[in-house]
């Protein structure tokens, strides 16, 4: 890939993050995200989520989160084979208030550091 192009003092448009696992396993947090991006927010059925500290620890979070949204979705077994899984995976993050928690995960804490490390040393934090 070429070199990226920036205006002088701009702030790259994207960065790139390479998480532990997917990074699916950094939106298994919150259930109400989940249950929102799969449109049906006041859903009950039981979503059987990791807890936050096996999350990076999972084989394969993007399966998990995909079971979790198909069954967030209340529908029959039918419909949910027609769900549109890419679409609903980027709306959870879209859905996510707060990305507090992840914190305590390690690949999160240190893309965390790394980020402000960038910041800092490339002066895009004046504005």
């Amino acid at each position: 890939m070429g070199e990226a192009v920036f205006e002088q003092g701009q702030p790259p448009a994207w960065v790139c993050v390479i998480p532990i696992r997917m990074t699916e396993a950094w939106l298994l947090f919150d259930e109400g995200a989940i249950r929102r991006a799969a449109g049906n927010p006041s859903g009950t059925a039981a979503l059987d989520l990791p807890s936050l500290r096996q999350c990076e620890d999972l084989p394969d979070p993007k399966g998990v989160l995909e079971v979790a949204l198909r069954q967030a979705s209340g529908h029959g077994a039918r419909r949910r084979a027609t769900l549109r899984i890419a679409l609903l995976r980027r709306r959870v993050a879209d859905y996510t208030a707060d990305f507090e928690p992840l914190r305590e995960l390690s690949a999160f804490a240190a893309l965390e550091r790394d980020l402000q490390t960038a910041i800092l040393t490339h002066g895009w934090d004046r504005r």
